[in-house]
């Protein structure tokens, strides 16, 4: 007669796999909720605004139509197009040519060089911004889309050239030789040769910098005084009043102007998690 107990045929619990699953369930809820609750703040009316009910008993779509007019979001949005767009792709191009010289092509003090350029990442644009605020006046760059554009590339170039620098660096040389040796300059090379083998980088410093400059606050907030050249993020935040605002208008334009991202990132979903991948693979 078998001791064994009636229990000892079941599968034994993996209290790591247990615990992993309830911590990415834990996280989950908390990253969703506030999404939730500006959902629901965007569709409540005005009575309901305060109430702590997460959903509002009638939906008020039309709070996204008057946040629109109201708020002249279609301004905002092509101001933040304008400097967003502009600026992340002069940033790529610029970055992929300077991780190539980095990489490919040896001069001398060009390990100095990249090194100061190491170094500009490590500070943050808040501690810039009187000097960059006294250059653009002296420059007539003060209070236009251009100068905002120009500050956005300068902040954002460090880190992407970092980047395409590791991806560049796994490549072997004798590619490029190859390439040279067939008559390609330095320029096909580079747009020939390399671009079409870093789609996956390109992506991910296309997404990284879209979403900085897209939501980025502090300089538009120093570079900017007409609102008629405020980005979304600067423009909204002009919405709260001091002793009242229309919260659940701030909301419906809050979300109207998280949309861009999000489609940024569908489209561009693949080649940004090939590029970490890669990323990781190859670091």
């Amino acid at each position: 007669m078998s001791s064994s107990s009636p229990f000892s045929d079941r599968p034994h619990l993996h209290w790591p796999r247990v615990a992993a699953s309830v911590s990415s369930f834990v996280i989950a809820i908390i990253s969703i909720t506030p999404i939730l609750w500006i959902v629901g703040l965007s569709l409540k009316s005005v009575r309901e605004v305060l109430r702590p009910n997460l959903l509002p008993a009638t939906p008020q779509f039309g709070n996204y139509l008057e946040a629109w007019t109201r708020y002249e979001l279609g301004l905002m949005f092509f101001n933040s197009g304008f400097v967003t767009l502009f600026s992340v792709g002069l940033t790529v191009v610029a970055a992929m040519c300077g991780a190539y010289a980095f990489t490919k092509i040896k001069f001398r003090g060009s390990e100095f060089l990249f090194s100061m350029l190491l170094l500009s990442v490590i500070v943050p644009p808040s501690a810039l911004v009187v000097p960059l605020l006294i250059e653009m006046r002296e420059l007539g760059l003060y209070d236009t889309r251009t100068g905002l554009t120009l500050a956005y590339i300068a902040f954002g170039l460090p880190i992407a050239t970092l980047i395409f620098r590791g991806f560049f660096a796994s490549i072997p040389h004798e590619i490029i030789e190859a390439a040279r040796i067939d008559g390609c300059s330095e320029l096909m090379v580079l747009w020939r040769i390399l671009a079409p083998l870093a789609k996956g980088a390109i992506a991910t410093v296309t997404l990284l910098l879209f979403l900085v400059n897209w939501n980025e606050f502090i300089l538009a907030l120093v570079l900017l005084r007409d609102s008629s050249n405020y980005t979304l993020p600067l423009g909204i935040n002009s919405q709260l009043g001091q002793y009242t605002s229309d919260y659940h208008l701030i909301a419906a334009a809050s979300i109207i102007a998280s949309i861009p991202i999000f489609s940024a990132y569908l489209l561009l979903q693949t080649q940004f998690e090939r590029g970490v991948a890669e990323g990781a693979l190859k670091g």
